[in-house]
């Protein structure tokens, strides 16, 4: 493999695992499992070949993570119930949601669910017969499901590129593309504004704000993929 090639499977690699721990952590409950690989070194690594343009980007998040490693090592049972509770908090309520994770919300002005929006994802969904991890018992758009459907892709260019079918895996970048610009674009940035004027602030808000990062950087590296 030269050069030009490894680099690319490094950035494909890299691609597909942190879309894939983004979607575990905003796709469901705290899990202990999943804020172990979220803080251990391999995420580090990862956010720093991705974020290597702005180092002040890196180190403030990175730090968020670091933080709440320390909290699971001192106090593992409190910091799994802080999580929890700020999970519960921000994304299932029973009060009104400060940062709900649905894409139509964003995207009408009544700020409703099941709108002509979601029927676009679960078309572009549907296109590589792609079910949701959590189908059918959450709406097609929201935050975990698009991440799962990117994770997913990422995952699928990748096999491509190591297969030699590269034809089929510039396919898969120009839909990631179009996902990226037609819908997660469109208001992740407004969900991570949202989730930032909420009365918490210890995981999620941040994670947020990282995850909005990740989208746009991801954004311009499959520009430069694409013109390779």
């Amino acid at each position: 493999m030269n050069q030009q090639n490894e680099a690319i499977a490094i950035l494909l690699a890299n691609r597909s695992y942190l879309y894939r721990l983004l979607q575990r952590i905003f796709g469901g409950e705290p899990q202990a499992e999943v804020l172990k690989v979220v803080t251990d070194p391999h995420t580090r690594e990862a956010l720093q070949l991705l974020l290597q343009e702005d180092e002040h980007l890196f180190d403030k998040h990175f730090e968020v993570l670091s933080e709440v490693a320390r909290a699971l090592a001192a106090e593992p049972e409190q910091t799994m119930d802080k999580l929890k509770s700020e999970y519960t908090y921000l994304f299932i309520g029973p009060n009104s949601l400060p940062a709900p994770p649905w894409e139509s919300v964003y995207l009408t002005k009544e700020r409703v669910l099941f709108q002509e929006s979601t029927l676009n994802v679960r078309r572009a969904y549907l296109k590589y017969s792609f079910l949701p991890s959590n189908y059918p018992h959450e709406a097609d758009d929201h935050l975990g499901l698009e991440l799962d459907f990117m994770a997913h892709l990422a995952q699928v260019a990748q096999d491509h590129f190591e297969n030699g079918r590269l034809e089929e895996m510039k396919g898969i970048l120009e839909d990631q593309q179009a996902f990226l610009r037609d819908h997660l674009l469109l208001w992740i940035g407004d969900f991570a504004q949202d989730i930032q004027k909420s009365k918490t602030h210890y995981f999620y808000p941040p994670l947020a704000d990282l995850t909005k990062h990740i989208v746009k950087i991801d954004a311009e590296l499959l520009e430069e993929l694409m013109a390779l």
